[in-house]
């Protein structure tokens, strides 16, 4: 991959050791999604980091910790498209909606409620209270990978109260940041993903640089956001022809959001192998309607899910999906099965992140990466696409429990510093490096964003 796109985060890009990492053989028995379908009375057995067995009547070697969760395990979520550090800030909404992403962008208070507190708080040396504040946030919505931390986001240029560059662990290591500190991939070696907010301002050297980095697979992913306004905006309907004349149309680009995108489009994308990321909530919120992805659908493109941010769109993966399954129900005929959704925040988006032989399903030899929910239901699929997030039983990302039910985490983790969490009126626990790290965060957080006006975003909404 050329120097130019990965030049950042150069100390945090190491991998660093998961809080309260464990190397021990354990198990978690209950229902497994499996991509073959549900595995009733299944157990998932861990050894270190990877999934050794999936399936009924394991047999486990002498000593296996068998943890009954008495719920659905399902792959960890993963999120191809969020603004990391801005999920700090609290809901916003400009009152009306705009035609392109360009409009709300330039609204004064747009500046006031969101990019000045952020780029402040990041400026005066915040910006890894942020990230680690986000990384919990996307696990608190069942997320066990993210991408979208750019540039600018731990440290502005030109600051002068934040470091120079971010200290060693700045990064929290709780769940996998793509494109940045993913873990999956020796240490040293750059990460082969690239999330671009603005492709169409590359150069001619740029984007040819970019497009053999993906042709010669030093690049296995670029996400890109291409058409971001209402489906009637010439602006952002634009955009498509643009990135096609440009020849970005390749495979390992993935388009997020799309919402101007035409059925034509979607059958130029599918011919490419380009996949679709698609944000409904933030879409509606900002521009009162969104992707046509029944089409998408219909012409082949593989589509993943992603909630963009949660200034307007969802707090995290499973609220965003609940959202998705909510307006799904209100198309005829049905764009989507729960399978689809499914699928969208799982093994679609580790394809499209080229990571799927590493994480996004529960099959042997692939990554510990799970989620385990809580429900009444019997579908497993219908259970997911509508959980809430105080249904989040346990998170294991890399093999290591990091986040779940206070009974749960004391069985699987019996030892280490831990967090007490409230979620929607359920006792939670999250694993800390000290055990006054999260409150030392919050703290931190809260006090810078109290002097630009604003106040630090809940975990979650409980709705």
């Amino acid at each position: 991959m050329p120097a130019m796109f990965r030049t950042i985060l150069t100390s945090a890009l190491l991998p660093l050791l998961s809080i309260g990492a464990q190397a021990q053989v354990w198990a978690l028995h209950g229902t497994a999604v499996t991509p073959e379908g549900p595995v009733t009375g299944a157990t998932v057995l861990i050894d270190g980091n990877t999934i050794r067995a999936v399936g009924q009547n394991v047999p486990l070697p002498s000593g296996t910790k068998l943890i009954e969760t008495n719920g659905f395990i399902y792959p960890g979520l993963i999120d191809l498209h969020n603004h990391v550090t801005w999920n700090i800030l609290p809901h916003w909404t400009s009152g009306t909606k705009s035609g392109a992403r360009y409009d709300w962008q330039q609204l004064p208070e747009y500046r006031m409620a969101l990019s000045l507190p952020h780029d402040r708080v990041v400026a005066e040396g915040h910006g890894c209270a942020a990230e680690r504040y986000a990384e919990v946030k996307a696990m608190v919505g069942g997320a066990t990978s993210q991408t979208g931390l750019g540039e600018d986001d731990l440290t502005l240029p030109g600051a002068t109260t934040a470091p120079a560059k971010p200290p060693p662990n700045c990064l929290g290591s709780y769940i996998r940041e793509l494109g940045v500190s993913s873990r999956l991939y020796p240490a040293g070696a750059a990460e082969p993903l690239n999330f671009e907010i603005s492709p169409l301002a590359y150069d001619a050297a740029h984007t040819l640089a970019l497009i053999e980095s993906l042709q010669n697979h030093t690049l296995q992913a670029s996400l890109i956001h291409i058409a971001e306004g209402s489906p009637t905006d010439a602006s952002a309907a634009h955009e498509f022809g643009f990135l096609r004349a440009r020849g970005m149309l390749v495979p390992g680009v993935s388009i997020i959001h799309g919402v101007a995108l035409t059925s034509s489009n979607f059958a130029a994308m599918a011919k490419a192998s380009v996949g679709l990321i698609w944000s409904p909530r933030s879409n509606f919120e900002l521009y009162g309607a969104t992707t046509n992805v029944a089409s998408a659908k219909q012409a082949g493109v593989t589509i993943a899910i992603g909630p963009d941010w949660s200034p307007t769109g969802s707090d995290g993966m499973l609220q965003e999906l609940k959202y998705a399954a909510i307006w799904n129900a209100t198309q005829f005929p049905v764009a989507f099965t729960d399978r689809d959704l499914f699928q969208m925040a799982t093994l679609n988006a580790a394809n499209l992140a080229g990571i799927a032989a590493q994480t996004g399903s529960i099959v042997a030899g692939k990554r510990a990466d799970l989620l385990v929910l809580k429900s009444d239901q019997s579908d497993p699929y219908n259970a997911f696409t509508h959980a809430s997030p105080e249904q989040v039983a346990l998170v294991v990302v890399d093999g290591t429990p990091q986040y779940g039910d206070t009974t749960l985490m004391r069985q699987v983790r019996p030892s280490g510093a831990s967090a007490a969490l409230n979620v929607c009126g359920v006792a939670k626990e999250l694993a800390v490096p000290t055990k006054d790290a999260w409150s030392a965060t919050q703290t931190e957080l809260t006090t810078s964003l109290h002097r630009w006006g604003t106040t630090l975003a809940p975990l979650t909404e409980c709705r």
